[in-house]
C-alpha cells in the first residue's frame, strides 16, 4: 500500500474495504445435549451479557466523542469564517507569492474542516448500523421448555450479537479517528496560515506616499507677486486666497 493511499485512507478519503468479524465460531455449537449443567450454562450467559454491555458502552463513548467533535469542529469552522474578511484584506497588503499561499491554506482548512465534519456524521447513519440485540420472541418461543433451553437460546444469541456489534463499533471507532486526523490538519493548516500571515504583516515595508499634480499652475512674473505679498510670507510657503502654494513652482 503507497504512502499516498494510506494517507487518503487515514483522513477517511479512501475506503477501507473490510471490517472482518472479530470471533470465528458456529453458534449452534452451544446445545444443551452436551451442556446439562443449568450452572454452567447461567455462567456463560452472565459473560457474554456482560461482553455486550462493555459493547453497549464502547458505543455509548463513541457516539459522545462524536458529538463532541462535531460541535467543536463547526464551532471553529464559524470563527475561522468569521476572519477570513480580515486575513484576506491583511494580505492584500503583501506580495502576490504570499497572497497566493494565504489563500490557498485557507481553503485548504476549510476543506479539512468540512472531511472532518462529514467524517463524523457517517456515524449517525441509522440505516448502516444495525445493532443486533436478543429477539424478545425467545420469551415466546420458550415459554413451555425448560429455563436451561432459554438460557441456551439466550447465550446463542449473544455469541451472535457481539460478533456484529463489534464490527459496528469498529467502523464507529474508524470513522471518529478520521475525522480526529482531519480536526487537527485543519488546525496546523489554520495556524500556519495566521503565522504566515503575521509573519507577511512584520516584515511588510510602509510604501512611501507620493503626491502626484498633474497640470502643475505655471505663474509668470513671481518676483514681482512676491514682493507684493511679502507681507503674509509664513515660513517659506505663500497663502493666496486660504490656498497653500509650495516654493516648487516652475517659473517663467
Amino acid at each position: 500500500m503507497s504512502w499516498l493511499k494510506k494517507a487518503l485512507i487515514s483522513i477517511g478519503i479512501a475506503k477501507i474495504h473490510s471490517f472482518p468479524e472479530p470471533y470465528n465460531y458456529n453458534i449452534n455449537i452451544y446445545d444443551l445435549s452436551h451442556l446439562s449443567d443449568k450452572d454452567k450454562i447461567e455462567v456463560h450467559r452472565d459473560f457474554l451479557k456482560s461482553l455486550m454491555d462493555d459493547e453497549n458502552n464502547r458505543q455509548n463513548f463513541i457516539e459522545n466523542k462524536t458529538s463532541q467533535i462535531i460541535s467543536q469542529t463547526s464551532i471553529i469552522f464559524s470563527l475561522v469564517g468569521l476572519f477570513i474578511p480580515i486575513i484576506i484584506d491583511k494580505s492584500g497588503e503583501s506580495s502576490l507569492f504570499l497572497r497566493i499561499l494565504i489563500i490557498s491554506m485557507v481553503v485548504i482548512a476549510f476543506i479539512f474542516y468540512f472531511l472532518s465534519i462529514s467524517n463524523a456524521l457517517k456515524n449517525f447513519d441509522v440505516i448502516k448500523f444495525r445493532y443486533s440485540k436478543p429477539t424478545p420472541f425467545n420469551v415466546l418461543t420458550f415459554k413451555d421448555k425448560s429455563i436451561e433451553e432459554f438460557n441456551a437460546e439466550l447465550v446463542r444469541d449473544y455469541l451472535y450479537c457481539i460478533n456484529k456489534n463489534v464490527v459496528l463499533n469498529n467502523i464507529k471507532a474508524t470513522n471518529l479517528l478520521h475525522s480526529h486526523n482531519t480536526f487537527k490538519l485543519a488546525n496546523a493548516t489554520t495556524a500556519i496560515t495566521i503565522i504566515c500571515l503575521c509573519i507577511g504583516i512584520f516584515f511588510l515595508k510602509d510604501k512611501d506616499e507620493v503626491i502626484k499634480i498633474e497640470n502643475p499652475i505655471k505663474i509668470e512674473k513671481i518676483d514681482s507677486i512676491l514682493n507684493k505679498m511679502q507681507p503674509i510670507f509664513k515660513h517659506d510657503t505663500i497663502i493666496i486666497h486660504d490656498t497653500v502654494i509650495s516654493k516648487n513652482i516652475e517659473v517663467k
